[in-house]
């Protein structure tokens, strides 16, 4: 599945449906994520290390489009931030700050237009996967074909769904929004379904509620992630 068929995956799942009433006749956002991919692509720099893409990108839209929008904007953007940062790794380009999409009014644009330009606007860029450090515990992810990755276990609780402000975000359309919770207490690490629609396997068996070893597979959806913590 290439990265706008993905893009248009997850878009069904932000807001159920409310997307394709308030575009019906309008800008389309596959058309904005195109026209980004375009956007870095032109503005792409080459050098003898690598290929620098912008990391800020602006839509500017007609009134009408944009009041239609504003209830979306966030959500919206950060999807489109996401497809970006695929189509960007799929072409082994990089950037120099992490990745926005924001949105403008402009009033020489008129209904079911708009242009897209960009910035290249140094910061942190949004980290890739962590990779664990000894000793400490950590899931081992597998999606959509992808290459697996490993992510750390820090802090208090980790969110896995499709949300924008899950702390580990899938593309799978099996997986809820929120799906489930990996939560620290004391030296253990519990796994919580997060009342998802299709369930949360540990080791092939349904749970609602589970302590976690070394070497569990969780199972959400088709996304497969292993739970794993090194011997002290």
């Amino acid at each position: 599945m290439g990265v706008l068929q993905r893009f248009e995956r997850r878009l069904e799942g932000v807001i159920e449906g409310a997307f394709a009433r308030v575009f019906r006749g309008s800008v389309e956002p596959v058309e904005v994520a195109k026209a980004l991919q375009r956007e870095a692509a032109d503005r792409k720099t080459i050098s003898a290390r690598r290929t620098l893409v912008p990391n800020t990108y602006i839509v500017e839209l007609g009134k009408s489009d944009h009041a239609r929008l504003a209830p979306y904007e966030k959500p919206l953007g950060a999807e489109l931030a996401a497809m970006i940062r695929e189509h960007a790794a799929d072409e082994g380009w990089s950037f120099v700050g992490p990745v926005q999409v924001t949105f403008d009014e402009q009033s020489d644009l008129g209904a079911g237009m708009f242009r897209v330009r960009s910035e290249v606007l140094e910061g942190t860029v949004e980290p890739l996967p962590v990779i664990a450090q000894a000793g400490r515990p950590r899931l081992t992810i597998s999606d959509n074909g992808t290459a697996p990755r490993e992510l750390a276990l820090s802090g208090n609780s980790v969110v896995i769904g499709r949300a924008s402000d899950a702390d580990v975000r899938l593309s799978d359309t099996g997986v809820s929004r929120r799906h489930a919770e990996v939560r620290h207490e004391g030296d253990d690490h519990v796994l919580v379904d997060l009342g998802s629609t299709n369930g949360t396997l540990v080791n092939g068996r349904p749970i609602e509620r589970v302590r976690l070893a070394s070497g569990d597979r969780i199972e959400l959806g088709a996304t497969v992630l292993v739970f794993e913590r090194d011997r002290r």
